[in-house]
């Protein structure tokens, strides 16, 4: 015998389905963010954003505002793998995980503990600052330019000026994962004729590879392509999330190793370097000749010029 079901159950049951099939979620505005970007990020069309929020003027979003995002794919979509079978797009973009404690997925976005206040680490030498970014009338303060100019420095102890731009887009950073410490893999560079990239901007300050403690690289990539004229490099074979500041962005990934010459996802990308400009380390220098066996004793004083010649050092020293 069928039994009926009551209408009011059958109308919950519809809606818990369609709960679950997808959810809105809440996005903060931060500096720099644009409809567009909230949008790409969060796979749904700017329109849906605006009708949702009841928007009139979108080119001018407050800083702070929290838009609610309709109808974001629900977990189980967001875990499912890509085309290429490794769960990530064409473009190397990893599907979103999800919170273990509600099921949705995980941003990583978090309320910042010390608003305008960065916490750096230099992995190179395990300093540790904590910076205010701004001072009274908005502006990054000399201090603050004059210490991440010395954090930021190459580990031969020499630097250059940090872009202001490029301090201001780290407090950005820090505030949308909630303050978390940001290490500093590499800062200003010297220009070397071996950089895979002729023009980089670390050779003028204006570059930072770095990590945010407790997130993945995939989420702090997601978040700076967000950013407006910044050039964002994703390297997933390596420890870093590269950012600079530019005239209009850019974006790209380095499938090479510490190494190996750079292997970029298309042609013509715009890149500030490769991964092996990172970990000079990796590249090995070449093994020095081998020591030739000392000559006769009866044509050791006929050659002792050129014996002086071949002992003199290739290269002078550093700091000579």
């Amino acid at each position: 015998m069928c039994k009926r079901v009551p209408f009011a159950a059958l109308a919950c049951a519809i809606g818990l389905c369609s709960s679950v099939a997808s959810a809105d979620v809440q996005h903060t505005i931060a500096k720099g963010h644009t409809i567009q970007a909230i949008a790409n990020r969060y796979h749904v069309s700017p329109k849906a954003i605006i009708e949702a929020n009841h928007l009139k003027d979108v080119k001018h979003l407050k800083v702070g505002d929290v838009l609610t995002i309709p109808k974001v794919d629900s977990p189980k979509k967001a875990d499912d793998k890509g085309k290429d079978g490794k769960g990530k797009d064409k473009d190397g973009k990893a599907k979103a995980g999800k919170d273990p404690k509600d099921g949705k997925p995980a941003t990583y976005a978090a309320k910042p503990k010390t608003p305008g206040v960065i916490h750096i680490k230099r992995i190179a030498s395990s300093e540790e600052l904590d910076l205010r970014i701004s001072d009274k009338s908005g502006k990054v303060s000399s201090a603050t330019l004059k210490s991440m100019e010395r954090i930021m420095r190459f580990p031969s102890g020499a630097s250059h000026p940090i872009e202001a731009r490029l301090i201001s887009l780290l407090g950005i950073v820090s505030n949308h994962f909630g303050s978390r410490k940001i290490e500093i893999v590499s800062g200003f560079r010297p220009y070397t004729p071996t950089q895979y990239t002729q023009h980089s901007n670390h050779n003028h300050g204006k570059a930072i590879d770095f990590r945010v403690v407790g997130v993945p690289n995939e989420a702090v990539r997601d978040f700076c392509r967000t950013l407006r004229n910044v050039g964002c490099g994703y390297y997933p074979n390596s420890t870093f999330v590269h950012m600079d500041v530019r005239e209009s962005s850019a974006f790209w990934i380095d499938y090479a190793k510490p190494g190996e010459p750079p292997r970029y996802n298309a042609p013509n990308v715009e890149a500030d370097e490769g991964t092996s400009d990172v970990h000079p380390a990796a590249n090995p220098a070449p093994p020095p000749p081998p020591a030739q066996e000392p000559a006769p004793e009866s044509t050791a004083n006929e050659s002792t010029g050129a014996a002086d010649k071949e002992s003199e050092p290739a290269t002078k020293p550093d700091g000579e």
